[in-house]
C-alpha cells in the first residue's frame, strides 16, 4: 500500500482541528507541530504515517524520554486527535492509543509575589514617558484581569469597554469570557490612550490597543517579557518573574482575600476547576505561615 503524502494528512489535519474541534491557532499550531516531529520519526524509522501501531507509539515515546511529563501529555493529546482525524476520514479503523496512558505528573505550584511586591512592579514605569505610561497601563491591566500574556498583548478596542469597566476576552478554545476592570486599570488605560497611544496612532489605524515601540503593531509578548524584566530588576528583584506572574498573583491575592474557586476559574477562563485549585495550595501555604507566626500555641 502507497503511502498517503504527507502534506496532504497535515493540511486536512489542520482543516480538522479549526473546522471540526474548534480549536485555537496557538493550539492547531502545537498539535501540527507535535504530529510533524513524529512523521520525522516515522519516516527516518520507514513506518507508514496512517498505520503506525501501539507498539510504534512506545518507542517514539522511548525516544522522547528526556522530554517533561507535560511535553508527552500534550503530544499524546495531539496524537488522540490525529487518530480520531484518520478515524474520521476511514484511513484507518482501530485505535492505537487505547492501550497508551498519559504519563504521571506533580503539578508545579507557582511563585507567586506579594501584594507588596506587586505594588513595587505596578509604581516601576515612569508615567512621565510615552513607555512608562504603556507599561503602566499593561501592568495594571494584567494584574487587574489575570490575562494570558498572549490575551493582553493581543487586546483590541473591540474587547475594551472603560465606561463600564470590564474585557471580554477570547481565550484558549474560543470561549469568550468578560473580565471586570478596576478603577485603577481603567485610570491608567484612559492616561494611556490620551497621552502616549495618540502620538503613535493618531488616526486610529491600528485595532491593537497596546502598541510596540517599533513601528504601528501590536506589542508582542517577547517584548512584554523584556520590559518586565527591566521593572523586576530596577526594583531590585533577585529571581525575575515572568509576565505570567501576575496571572498567579491575580489568582491566589483573589483566594486571599476570601474570592470563591468557581470565580477566580470563571476570571482566570480555565474550562476545569482542577486547574484552578493549584492556587488554593498556595492560599493554603501563606494561611499556615500566618497561623504559625500570630497563634501562641501553634
Amino acid at each position: 500500500m502507497q503511502q498517503i503524502d504527507r502534506e496532504y494528512l497535515l493540511v486536512n489535519f489542520k482543516d480538522t482541528l479549526l473546522l471540526e474541534m474548534g480549536l485555537s491557532s496557538l493550539s492547531i499550531e502545537a498539535y501540527t507541530s507535535d504530529i510533524n516531529l513524529f512523521f520525522d520519526y516515522l519516516e527516518r524509522n520507514h513506518l507508514d504515517l496512517v498505520k503506525f501501531t501501539s507498539e510504534d507509539i512506545q518507542e517514539y515515546l522511548s525516544f522522547c524520554s528526556k522530554k517533561s511529563s507535560r511535553s508527552i501529555s500534550r503530544f499524546l493529546c495531539s496524537l488522540r486527535s490525529y487518530v480520531k482525524f484518520l478515524k474520521a476520514e476511514q484511513l484507518r479503523e482501530d485505535d492505537p492509543m487505547l492501550s497508551i496512558s498519559n504519563p504521571k505528573f506533580t503539578m508545579k505550584i507557582p511563585q507567586v509575589m506579594s501584594e507588596q511586591c506587586v505594588d513595587n512592579m505596578l509604581n516601576a514605569p515612569d508615567i512621565l514617558t510615552p513607555v512608562g505610561m504603556r507599561d503602566k497601563a499593561m501592568l495594571e491591566t494584567l494584574y487587574a484581569t489575570g490575562l494570558r500574556v498572549s490575551e493582553l498583548v493581543n487586546l483590541t478596542f473591540e474587547n475594551v469597554n472603560l465606561t463600564d469597566g470590564f474585557l471580554l476576552i477570547k481565550g484558549k478554545g474560543s470561549k469568550e469570557r468578560m473580565v471586570p476592570l478596576g478603577e485603577s486599570a481603567v485610570y491608567y488605560l484612559e492616561y494611556y490612550l490620551k497621552n502616549a497611544r495618540v502620538l503613535k496612532d493618531n488616526k486610529s489605524k491600528c485595532d491593537y490597543v497596546f502598541l510596540s515601540s517599533k513601528g504601528l503593531g501590536p506589542m508582542t509578548r517577547i517584548g512584554f517579557w523584556y520590559r518586565v524584566k527591566v521593572y523586576a530588576k530596577q526594583i531590585g528583584l533577585i529571581e525575575l518573574p515572568s509576565p505570567h506572574t501576575f496571572r498567579h498573583a491575580f489568582a491566589t491575592h483573589l483566594l486571599n482575600h476570601d474570592a470563591d474557586l468557581r470565580t477566580v476559574q470563571m476570571l482566570l477562563g480555565h474550562s476545569s476547576l482542577t486547574v484552578t485549585q493549584i492556587y488554593t495550595h498556595v492560599a493554603t501555604a501563606r494561611m499556615h505561615s500566618i497561623y504559625n507566626k500570630a497563634h501562641p500555641r501553634a
